[in-house]
């Protein structure tokens, strides 16, 4: 009787676990199944998809696929919507169809980005006023704070400055057998502005006696 009825309980175990993995095996059937592929084509990168209510991704690179399991609910409709650079496009549609096993349905959208506008830079430093320096001599070399701005002809030298950049402080003019000026700069052009700054080149009477010995 005990054989019989060790018997009996290994044949339940067994049925038992059997049934089990049935179950289990069906279900992991279910899940997921079969697939084949919606493959939407769009210019508009960014653009975000949705299959009825349901969003699936965005267009990267001017496509997006998008699996279908071919044992699920099918969906009906798709919508592709694009918003950018202060544009919006919408795109509704019924699905062509519910893709087999393994196939791949092609959707192309019609939609087409709007370029962002590109700024237009500003220059470096931002507005530019003038330094208009006068001088009574040509060829006088004029430093502002240690950099070379150029040299006065016909009796003049324009300097832009931008007015968002360091003031100067301080002009040097230079010029061979003459006393070197330099100057205080207290006044400082606004956008657009000229600022005029005057130098008088006096003869070095000590450079010039000596050169004449």
């Amino acid at each position: 009787m005990e054989v019989l009825y060790m018997n009996f309980r290994i044949g339940l175990i067994c049925l038992f676990i059997t049934g089990a993995l049935i179950v289990t095996g069906g279900t992991a059937a279910k899940i997921g199944g079969d697939r084949g592929w919606y493959e939407f084509h769009c210019h508009a990168d960014g653009a975000k998809v949705h299959l009825d209510s349901e969003y699936v991704g965005d267009i990267q690179n001017g496509m997006l696929s998008v699996p279908i399991y071919t044992t699920g609910t099918p969906y009906s409709t798709y919508t592709v919507t694009y918003e950018g650079c202060g544009s919006y496009a919408s795109v509704t549609r019924n699905l062509p169809g519910v893709p087999a096993k393994g196939q791949t349905i092609d959707i192309f959208v019609d939609i087409e980005p709007v370029p962002c506008p590109t700024p237009t830079p500003k220059p470096l430093g931002g507005d530019i006023g003038y330094y208009l320096i006068w001088s009574n001599e040509d060829g006088v070399t004029i430093e502002m704070d240690g950099e070379d701005k150029g040299m006065t002809m016909n009796g003049y030298l324009q300097i832009p400055v931008y007015t968002t950049g360091t003031p100067y402080k301080t002009m040097v003019a230079s010029k061979p057998g003459f006393i070197q000026v330099t100057e205080d700069i207290t006044e400082y052009p606004a956008a657009g502005e000229t600022v005029d700054l005057y130098v008088t080149m006096n003869p070095d009477v000590i450079v010039a006696a000596t050169a004449g010995e």
